[in-house]
């Protein structure tokens, strides 16, 4: 049995997140990432794996989050004992995704070792968080390019230098209860999380030559850390928003983080729609992935028995 390392992108309009809910992993499910990976491979690895596919994703992305590079890793057990041939996955997977509607694409899928976990073993993660300011206060006239691909915040009294102000609150070592949602696990959590990347730039439209993206001024939000809560960067994305509007202010802000608890969320404040953001890419050590490729990598080839390979040149 080989695990295999697999990148992938996806428009997350349609689905219900990247994983399965819980209680539901055993059925096929093509309402989320996770389940139309497990499909697809199921149906299109030729010959069929002996281990039924499991995906495990890297980051579990809320309903209608995007992604531009997130990654995911699933065990294959080929009947002959060889390594799958990956880029015959990766075509055989985008046409049957191209078929049946699926606005999901694997771009790269690598063999890696048992001891390789696409979640635990990421290093850092990067979000990118899109939003478009009308120009007028009544002005609905959004271009058709960013329908679902970004946040549009009516109002003409957003001040995104207040905005600017605000970021430097949330960089470093905190407790982001506050940011997070409510836990509804038996689990215990930790809300500290290190934010080393938080930072603001205009953008152009995905589409400049449509006439109606001069109705608005597009800005992209830009976030880093090893991990994050459930809904913290859209909630963050929220709070900042509502302080260049007005709504509350930097001390408010101050509160939420030295006073860490779920039921200080100002309830003024509105969450960030999923469909401006995007998990722009999952990244992992390169010197510790070099003792986690299997190596060679050549199709129909016997697995190799040991656990740990380092990379050719």
């Amino acid at each position: 049995m080989v695990r295999y390392l697999i990148y992938l992108s996806y428009i997350g309009t349609r689905y219900r997140g990247a994983a399965k809910q819980i209680g539901c992993e055993r059925l096929m499910d093509i309402d989320t990432i996770q389940g139309a990976l497990e499909t697809c491979l199921y149906a299109n690895i030729q010959p069929r794996s002996i281990k039924k596919p499991v995906v495990y994703t890297s980051s579990r992305t809320d309903a209608g989050v995007h992604a531009l590079n997130s990654t995911a890793h699933v065990d294959l057990e080929h009947p002959e004992g060889t390594i799958y041939d990956t880029e015959r996955i990766i075509r055989k997977s985008n046409l049957y995704f191209a078929r049946c509607g699926h606005e999901i694409r694997l771009t790269k899928i690598l063999p890696v070792t048992d001891e390789f976990n696409a979640r635990r073993s990421a290093r850092s993660r990067e979000y990118l968080y899109r939003f478009g300011i009308a120009k007028r206060d009544n002005e609905n006239r959004i271009p058709i390019a960013e329908l679902g691909r970004s946040w549009h915040v009516r109002g003409e009294n957003i001040d995104i230098d207040a905005l600017r102000r605000a970021i430097p609150l949330f960089l470093g070592r905190k407790n982001f209860e506050s940011f997070a949602a409510k836990n509804r696990t038996n689990r215990e959590i930790s809300y500290v999380r290190t934010l080393t990347t938080l930072n603001l730039e205009e953008i152009p439209s995905l589409m400049p030559q449509d006439p109606l993206s001069e109705n608005f001024t597009f800005w992209q939000i830009n976030v880093a850390a090893q991990s994050f809560l459930y809904n913290q960067v859209r909630r963050i994305v929220g709070a900042l928003i509502g302080v260049a509007s007005g709504t509350i202010t930097e001390r408010d802000i101050k509160f939420m983080l030295q006073v860490p608890n779920n039921q200080h969320w100002i309830s003024a404040l509105q969450m960030a729609p999923p469909q401006g953001l995007y998990l722009k890419s999952v990244n992992y050590d390169e010197e510790e992935m070099q003792t986690k490729f299997i190596i060679p990598h050549v199709p129909n080839t016997e697995v190799p028995k040991r656990k740990i390979y380092s990379i050719l040149s």
